[in-house]
Order: structure tokens, then sequence, then C-alpha cells
């Protein structure tokens, strides 16, 4: 439990930073990588959708039961329809509770080191990849930048969730290891409570 309790406070202050609010989730230009890589990283720079997006690889790792391809299988057209949606102009964000609230269902699901289902496992990524895609709009531009930052956009988010799965399924060989994921899982879950705190006062 000392070890444990170390742990958090040293990683206390990334928790905070994570907890700090986001006003803006549409993109915005990053200046000097193009418009593709600029929706790449698009994903790194909202709190809850590197939440989410933790989550969902921490509970895929965790669990061998969730193989990466089952749950992508689901999370690559659902998140490619939502963001095709963002293009009617009908949704530009998406409640910012909800996402945090598959951000918290993950993190609880993987400090629990509690097993969804595959059928859960692929109706939780369904709505994730849909929620993402929805609240990643783009702000304006023309057809073609649209395009090329929404395709970028939905590679950032399959490889984020990929590569999150890959590494937690690689440090998830010992029983240490195995507490540290669930440490991690509680991590997103404090964050999480902690934005969601934020979102309901404004």
């Amino acid at each position: 439990m000392s070890i444990l309790n170390s742990n958090f406070r040293r990683h206390l202050p990334v928790a905070l930073l994570l907890a700090l609010p986001a006003t803006a989730d549409a993109h915005t230009v990053i200046s000097g990588v193009g418009d593709y890589f600029s929706g790449v990283l698009h994903p790194l720079t909202t709190p809850e959708h590197v939440l989410v997006l933790l989550g969902l690889g921490l509970l895929l790792g965790q669990h061998s039961l969730l193989n990466l391809k089952t749950a992508l299988t689901v999370f690559v057209p659902a998140s490619a329809l939502g963001l095709a949606l963002t293009t009617t102009g009908l949704i530009q964000t998406v409640y910012p509770p909800l996402l945090i609230g598959l951000a918290l269902t993950t993190g609880a699901l993987v400090a629990l080191a509690k097993s969804p289902g595959i059928w859960v496992c692929r109706g939780l990524f369904a709505l994730a990849a849909l929620a993402l895609g929805l609240d990643s709009a783009v702000e304006s531009g023309i057809a073609l930048v649209i395009t090329k930052t929404l395709l970028g956009t939905w590679t950032g988010l399959i490889l984020a969730v990929a590569d999150v799965a890959y590494y937690a399924s690689l440090f998830n060989q010992r029983q240490w290891q195995q507490v540290g994921l669930r440490v991690a899982g509680s991590w997103i879950t404090a964050a999480s409570f902690m934005i969601l705190a934020f979102a309901l006062r404004r």
C-alpha cells in the first residue's frame, strides 16, 4: 500500500492537469504540421478524448478476452461514421458529461479489473467511437482541408486505442503490473470525476 500511495502522490499533478476543463472541442489548426497531422494530433488535445482513449486501450490490454480485432472491428467504422456526420453540420459537439461518463465507465472497469464481456465491450466501443467522432468537427475550411483533417483524426483515434492496448497487454504479465494497470484505471476515474464536476458547474 505504501508503494501505491507513493505512486499516487507522484502522479497526482498529472491527474489534476488532465482535470482542467477544456472549452473548445472542435478542430483548431496546429501550425506547422499540416492538415492531416493536425487531425492525427487532435484527439490528444482534449482531456475528455484522452481519458476515453486511455480507458478503452487499457481495458483491451487488461483482458485477453477483449481482443484487439474484436474491438477495432466496431471502433473503426463507428468512429468513421461519427466523423462523417460532422460534415453535415447538424452536430458540432457532444455533451461533455457523456464523454466524461464514458471515460469514467472505462476507468472504473479497469480499476476493478472487471471484464464487461464481448457484447458489452462492442457496445461500449461503438458508443465511444461515435461520440469521439461527433465531437471532432472541423471548424471551417474547404472540402479538401476538412477531408484531410478528418482522415487524420480517424487515424489518430485508431492508433491511440491500438497503441495503448498493445502496451497495456505487454504490461499485464505479472501481478504487480496488473496492479499498476488498475491504479491507472483509478487515475482515469478520479480525473473524470474532477472534469465532470467542472463541466456540471458551467
